[in-house]
């Protein structure tokens, strides 16, 4: 980044890359976007997430009879008596652009017997390999498998390979042979073509019942040996490795070297200390640490990381974000989580996974549907076979959803300029890397933009600024007849605001000016993501008239 001082004091504020970030605290901004410069291609990698189907054991007191329903209903994305998806949680899948999904997720995994979820007369596991497959199959998403690390050894994981991806007659083993007849006769005649798999999740912390802890050695050691193992029944899949801190990473990759396709990263941004501590805190102080001092810092882990994979296998290696959220575990006084702030964060996650320089494969919010984090809940009990079920969209959903619908295909260039006067008080610490040169506490907006066939202009801005309105110009660059901007911006009377008890606090509002000479001006809410979809009528008109032929054939 280089921050310099322009014309009529104005500071400004430049990236190479991708065109994103602008945090000036500062009363007036100007948003330049230059749709002939191009970027890359939008990643759509970025946009994947978890599905559930943990076993309870994990979590439960393992000595007493552990409860399955939740995992039998993949949280509501599967119905075990129909042994099909649910049609409404499908749909909103597509809606929100979900581009991938990791099965089956996070700490259950330690305690995950893939072996029991497989097959016709299962007890429970009910949504199981097979039928989290089904489901993406039906979404037409990549699928994600993560190896237990804790439960059966490099052998299991081979043999999951054998049974997702081989056929019979191209087995290598009479072993692999057996597990890819045993996919046929449980209804799948044809090979998966699984490509990801993750060996472990958070090892470090132990399997939560009797391993306390993994240290990197061990875990590097184990890790090899499923990759040689998995390797060879199928040498095209692609296996990630688990990292974490500078400490734990070089550890694990002094012994793996060149044998990693993509290093794996989880990022949970948060306020430090407890949630008993963010209890306490005043609301829009949680989320202001969290946007300017925490969500940095996680993307110069990032940078951390892959120069370590680099150094250590030889050549660029990409990351995995398979989670992602921000860290608020609390309940009271709202389920910050499921809040507007939390939907900023997530935007800002976003566009960083998006810079090409960072690298990421793919990124995996954690998680899509009920359970204690899902971007979308069930209005009743999705596990009784007799309610009419139908399910809400949380704050988070609609970062998604404004990507799936308005983002376009390629990243182009994008700057962000402030007016220097007006500036008071004192910048956040470690906000970005501004602290010394830009003072102040106003405004503070970020923006990634994008373009899709010359026919539209798409411009996603943050504005993290907890209390104020912030007043921006946009100016179009290289865009010729643009004459109309829709906004949308998702917007709530709080920063904490959720849609919880009351569905409509949470809102998106839609508002269109006219743009000339690639010029309108607006006022961005205080703690909002707003969508800014800048369009010209002639290319409208030719979208319509396009629709209408197709509708007209149909």
């Amino acid at each position: 980044m280089r921050l310099l001082v322009g014309p009529k004091g104005l500071f400004v504020s430049t990236l190479l890359a991708c065109g994103v970030f602008a945090g000036l605290a500062l009363a007036e901004v100007t948003v330049i976007v230059d749709a002939d410069k191009e970027i890359g291609p939008v990643n759509k990698g970025v946009f994947g997430n978890n599905l559930i189907a943990y076993d309870p054991l994990t979590y439960e007191d393992w000595t007493d009879v552990p409860y399955y329903g939740y995992m039998d209903h993949g949280a509501g994305i599967w119905d075990p008596s129909r042994r099909s998806p649910v049609p409404e949680v499908i749909g909103l899948s597509r809606e929100a652009g979900i581009s991938s999904l990791r099965f089956p997720g996070g700490c259950g995994v330690h305690h995950y017997d893939w072996k029991k979820a497989v097959g016709k007369e299962r007890e429970h596991f009910l949504f199981g390999v097979d039928e989290f497959l089904a489901v993406c199959e039906a979404t037409g998403v990549e699928p994600v498998m993560t190896v237990s690390y804790f439960t059966g050894d490099e052998q299991d994981a081979a043999d999951l390979v054998a049974y997702l991806n081989l056929k019979p007659t191209a087995a290598i083993s009479a072993r692999s042979s057996a597990w890819a007849q045993a996919r046929i006769d449980n209804g799948h005649a044809a090979p998966y073509g699984v490509r990801y798999f993750e060996i472990g999740n958070e090892v470090w912390h132990g399997d939560h019942r009797q391993v306390r802890e993994v240290g990197p050695e061990a875990y590097a050691e184990r890790y090899l040996k499923y990759y040689e193992a998995m390797k060879r029944f199928d040498p095209d899949i692609l296996i990630g490795a688990v990292l974490l801190d500078r400490e734990w990473n070089e550890k694990v990759l002094d012994r793996i070297g060149d044998k990693v396709d993509f290093g794996i990263l989880h990022i949970y941004p948060a306020p430090p200390g407890s949630p008993r501590r963010i209890e306490t805190m005043e609301p829009r102080e949680i989320f202001r640490i969290t946007l300017m001092e925490s969500v940095p810092v996680q993307e110069r882990s990032i940078g951390e990381a892959l120069e370590i994979l680099e150094e250590k296998a030889g050549r660029p290696v990409p990351l995995a974000i398979t989670e992602f959220n921000a860290a608020f575990l609390q309940d009271k006084p709202v389920p910050y989580r499921h809040a507007l702030g939390t939907a900023l964060v997530n935007a800002e996650l976003i566009r960083i996974f998006l810079k090409p320089e960072n690298r990421v494969l793919m990124a995996h919010y954690w998680q899509f549907c009920n359970s204690y984090w899902g971007m979308v809940r069930s209005r009743c009990d999705y596990m009784d076979p007799e309610a009419d079920v139908s399910y809400a969209k949380r704050p988070n959903y609609y970062v998604y959803e404004f990507y799936q619908k308005y983002f376009g295909d390629i990243l182009v260039g994008a700057e962000v300029l402030a007016d220097a006067s007006g500036v008071d008080g004192s910048l956040s610490q470690n906000a970005e890397d501004m602290s010394a040169e830009l003072p102040g506490n106003g405004p503070l907006i970020s923006v990634t933009a994008s373009r899709q066939d010359r026919r539209r202009v798409c411009i996603m801005v943050v504005n993290k600024d907890m209390e104020r309105t912030c007043p921006v110009r946009f100016e179009i660059k290289n865009f010729a007849g643009a004459d109309k901007a829709v906004l949308r911006t998702l917007r709530g009377p709080r920063v904490d605001a959720t849609n919880e008890d009351d569905p409509g606090e949470v809102t998106v509002e839609t508002k269109t000016l006219a743009v000339r000479g690639g010029r309108f001006d607006e006022e961005l809410a205080p703690h909002s993501f707003t969508v800014v979809e800048v369009v010209t009528s002639r290319a409208e008109k030719a979208d319509l008239r396009k629709k209408d032929r197709k509708k007209n054939r149909e």
